[in-house]
């Protein structure tokens, strides 16, 4: 455990709609981290599967939660993180999960890094049952590369202090599927310091449910992608935005191809589709 005389503590927000079949796994992962100073928070959007059943078992260890109909994540989110107390907030979707120690490890992060408002590890892609596959990194953090589509952070391996969180004013509700990718930006712009560690800290599961698994909503995700680094750049996209997306794209991969045609591999496994 971290030894520091005042480690920091953790609020965990878990925002969730009908994905009552993995969120035990969530809670869990959370639950036996075992590090001192970290509240749990679910945010159940009125879910009508068994999650009521799940939050029923795990109540007493919850610190908050609540589950009644909601604007859409970001509301959610905005509403828990309204309730933590802690020093970091991490965010995990009811179906991804943390890895074993991964909170002791972003503890030593900040401590070892007292300037930093941003920590983002590395984790994996599981499939729906919670089987580990290939690994998901996280990107070191360049803005020109993120204003490109080319800096990515993996957002259940990232980790953000309350402090900077409060300063951008939380999550936009603008109805975006990449509310992690506009809080990224929101930070950037408000002087938030990014830093990255080498250490794999959580799960990204990959399924047909998740936003990231069905085609439909994916398409939209990246529309709404593009709308946001058209506003962090300041204008609409042109062709030269287009070249220079392609070049730090082509950049990027040229950097680590074996990595990224394994991921794309996994992909097209899963889901029987190529984007990544």
């Amino acid at each position: 455990m971290v030894s520091d005389a005042a480690p920091p503590t953790f609020s965990i927000v878990v925002p969730s709609l009908n994905q009552g079949r993995f969120l035990e796994s969530a809670i869990r992962s959370v639950l036996e981290q075992k590090y001192r100073g970290v509240e749990l928070i679910v945010m159940d959007g009125g879910s009508t599967d068994e999650t009521s059943a799940v939050i029923a078992r795990y109540e007493r260890q919850l610190t908050h939660w609540v589950s009644r109909p909601d604007r859409g994540p970001a509301d959610a989110l905005n509403r828990g993180c309204a309730m933590a107390s802690g020093d970091i907030i991490g965010v995990l979707n009811a179906d991804d999960f943390f890895l074993p120690g991964a909170l002791d490890r972003v503890a030593r992060a900040f401590i070892e890094h007292p300037a930093a408002d941003v920590i983002s590890g590395d984790g994996y892609f599981a499939d729906a049952d919670g089987a580990l596959a290939v690994p998901a990194f996280s990107d070191r953090w360049n803005l020109r590369q993120f204003r490109y589509g080319a800096c990515v952070l993996l957002q259940p391996a990232t980790f953000f202090r309350r402090a900077a969180f409060e300063r951008t004013g939380g999550f936009r509700e603008t109805g975006r599927l990449c509310w992690d990718m506009e809080l990224w930006a929101d930070l950037a712009r408000a002087g938030a310091r990014f830093e990255h560690i080498n250490s794999f800290l959580a799960a990204f599961r990959l399924h047909e449910a998740s936003f990231t698994g069905r085609a439909e909503l994916r398409r939209r995700r990246v529309e709404h992608a593009r709308a946001v680094l058209e506003e962090l750049r300041g204008r609409p996209e042109s062709a030269l935005d287009q070249c220079l997306t392609a070049f730090h794209r082509v950049w990027k991969f040229s950097h680590h191809p074996a990595r990224t045609v394994q991921q794309r591999l996994y992909f097209h496994e899963t889901l029987s589709r190529w984007w990544l």
